[in-house]
């Protein structure tokens, strides 16, 4: 999850210093070929997004003109391996940044482009640069005026505080009947991890204000003690360790 600069309320800011943030949409996708071109919105305007952003008209106008030929399209923002793809149009208009992109002809482009043709794929990330935006302090929202973009990412899942609870509920439950099943793999742990990232920030924000219940007595603290011991040791046998909490209904 993208880290954000301090905010000043009401002044505007211009940086100097931008690192990458990252913004998820729920895809609109319009459009799907058998020759990989795609067509749809990567971003919309005038909303207040889950990150208390605004996006403005125009965000993108020049980023568009300066720097199409270096925006690429990746898969989950992994600018480590090839990117899939490259944009072919990229304009705003009144709704927002509408991309018509083409997805190459290659091993993982291909499974990329069954995936969105059969509606699995449906989330899209735009990462950029916050070049020059105000802040509004009373409302606590950020208005985003100019942007650079770098990448437009297919993604499984957008990463970043749009996630739901009920969606991580999901996840785990899927997981656990995965684990108890003996079916989860290697593939399986590798595509979560960007989601376990997500968790670990939301674990590290909150620990200070949580607080671990107290036990009723000291026969209730001892059983606590001695299954989780049990499931440490168990589990370090298997290679992993999983820490499983019950939920008291």
């Amino acid at each position: 999850m993208a880290k954000m600069r301090k905010r000043t309320a009401g002044i505007e800011q211009k940086s100097d210093t931008s690192k990458r943030e990252y913004k998820a949409f729920k895809f609109e996708l319009e459009s799907t070929g058998e020759n990989g071109e795609f067509a749809g919105y990567a971003a919309v305007f005038g909303n207040i997004d889950s990150g208390r952003d605004i996006i403005e008209k125009g965000a993108f106008s020049k980023t568009i003109r300066e720097d199409f030929d270096r925006i690429k399209i990746l898969s989950q923002h992994n600018d480590c391996e090839l990117p899939i793809g490259k944009p072919l149009e990229l304009r705003e208009d009144e709704k927002g940044l509408y991309i018509r992109g083409k997805i190459s002809d290659t091993q993982k482009g291909r499974d990329i482009q069954t995936l969105l043709r059969d509606g699995v794929l449906t989330e899209m990330s735009i990462g950029y640069d916050a070049i020059d935006f105000d802040f509004d302090g009373e409302k606590g929202v950020r208005r985003l005026k100019e942007v650079r973009l770098w990448e437009v990412s297919i993604v499984t899942w957008a990463m970043n505080d749009q996630a739901k609870i009920e969606e991580v509920k999901s996840v785990a439950e899927e997981l656990t009947t995965e684990i108890k099943a003996g079916k989860i793999t290697r593939a399986r742990l590798d595509s979560l991890k960007p989601f376990i990232a997500v968790v670990r920030e939301l674990a590290e924000i909150l620990s200070p204000f949580l607080e671990p219940a107290a036990p009723e007595d000291s026969e209730t603290q001892n059983n606590i003690v001695q299954s989780a011991h049990k499931s440490v040791k168990e589990t370090k046998n298997a290679g992993m360790v999983f820490e499983i909490i019950p939920s008291k209904k």
